[in-house]
């Protein structure tokens, strides 16, 4: 029953037991008259009276985290309520946007006279994506339970939580093109798929700087090109519709496929080489004409997700038509099937260096993905397998109390 109903009640027994007194007549008809109207006027003003001027002020301990820390929120609680409170709770709800995971935070309080509340609480486990402040509410209430005061405050709070950069390990295996020159994408994260420049040899050069794997196949001297390959172009394509087997599969491998794009980037950055990203989901596209800009990429990167606004094949279509033949791409996927095989096939890569990096959360390839793996490398492509089982999937925090 709401708290007016309750006080109506209330002021009906008072009127009743007044009239009986005034009828009746007796000392125990008078103080329970007496009684149930004090009560009730005590109830409204309680009513009237509590959380009058009441504020919030609320401090994170940051506004940018990455993806597996916490975030420690400090929240004062002031009023101005003459009366004393009995009981209070505190309630305060947050949102992941991406995933729509609500998380609340509720406290318990006997303020009584005191008019000044400080509570700590911590939002563990972040997940990629952006925590949204949903409402603060507090309730309390007299101690006969017939006056329930609720104060409702919106305000604009968030934090974004970057994904945190992953590299591929010695877990992963890598299958060569056959006459591919991509280096092999293993070991530590400084290791990451470059495109080597090369040139006709010139009287002169030195004989270490000879490239002989172009040599062998061109069947002419080659050298590398310092100038060029510093000067090499890179596109990550990330694919942000992974597949969806095993059962809940889908999300994890995208987180997985985040972190290793931003393990890429975070390599780029150290070596000041340009690096460009795009999507298939409506995230915002960086060209690989700049510098890497780490922030930038890195927000990026926590937007991605939602409906995707075209296939991933129709993605590396899309950019392998619109980037300069000098510009190799990574391709970071959990769908290996026959379209993009075929869009691999069609982007040019005999004439572009092209590697994809498979993600799945199985033991081990099945025959059909190592024939699809076979048929990127037959297309000029290198392929790399990143296993990613349950047993590393991560896992949404949760909120924990925080006051000492």
């Amino acid at each position: 029953m709401k708290s007016w109903g309750k006080s109506l009640l209330l002021f009906a027994g008072c009127v009743l037991a007044v009239c009986l007194a005034y009828w009746q007549g007796g000392f125990a008809a008078w103080y329970l008259g007496i009684c149930l109207l004090l009560i009730w006027l005590q109830a409204g003003l309680f009513y009237v009276f509590a959380l009058k001027g009441l504020s919030v002020n609320r401090q994170l301990s940051g506004e940018v985290f990455l993806s597996g820390e916490e975030v420690t929120i400090r929240l004062g609680v002031d009023h101005l309520t003459r009366i004393p409170l009995p009981w209070i709770v505190i309630r305060e709800n947050w949102v992941h946007e991406g995933s729509g995971v609500k998380l609340s935070y509720s406290k318990l309080l006997f303020p009584w006279f005191r008019s000044t509340l400080l509570l700590h609480y911590k939002i563990t486990g972040l997940m990629r994506g952006v925590y949204r402040f949903t409402g603060f509410e507090a309730v309390t209430g007299d101690l006969f339970g017939f006056a329930i005061r609720k104060v409702h405050r919106d305000d604009l709070e968030r934090c974004i939580v970057y994904p945190r950069p992953d590299a591929l390990d010695r877990s992963g295996m890598t299958f060569q093109a056959e006459d591919g020159d991509v280096p092999t994408v293993r070991g530590p994260k400084s290791e990451m798929p470059l495109v080597s420049g090369v040139r006709e040899y010139v009287s002169g050069d030195p004989y270490h700087r000879i490239h002989w794997k172009s040599t062998a196949r061109l069947s002419r001297l080659m050298t590398k090109d310092p100038e060029q390959a510093a000067s090499a172009k890179r596109m990550l394509l990330l694919d942000a519709t992974p597949a969806a087997s095993p059962a809940g599969a889908a999300q994890p491998l995208l987180e997985k496929g985040v972190a290793l794009a931003a393990g890429f980037f975070e390599v780029a950055a150290g070596r000041r080489e340009s690096c460009g990203f795009a999507s298939s989901s409506n995230s915002r596209r960086i060209a690989p004409t700049i510098r890497p800009d780490l922030p930038l990429a890195y927000e990026v990167l926590a937007s991605v997700g939602g409906k995707p606004a075209l296939s991933f094949p129709d993605l590396v279509r899309k950019e392998a038509a619109a980037l300069p033949p000098d510009t190799s791409m990574l391709c970071i996927t959990s769908t290996l099937d026959l379209a993009l095989v075929r869009a691999i096939a069609d982007s040019g890569t005999r004439r572009r260096s092209v590697h994809v990096i498979y993600v799945h959360a199985r033991p081990s390839l099945s025959v059909a993905e190592r024939e699809g793996a076979s048929q990127l490398q037959a297309a000029g492509c290198s392929f790399t397998e990143v296993p990613h089982p349950l047993s590393q999937w991560p896992k949404q925090g949760g909120v924990a109390d925080a006051t000492a």
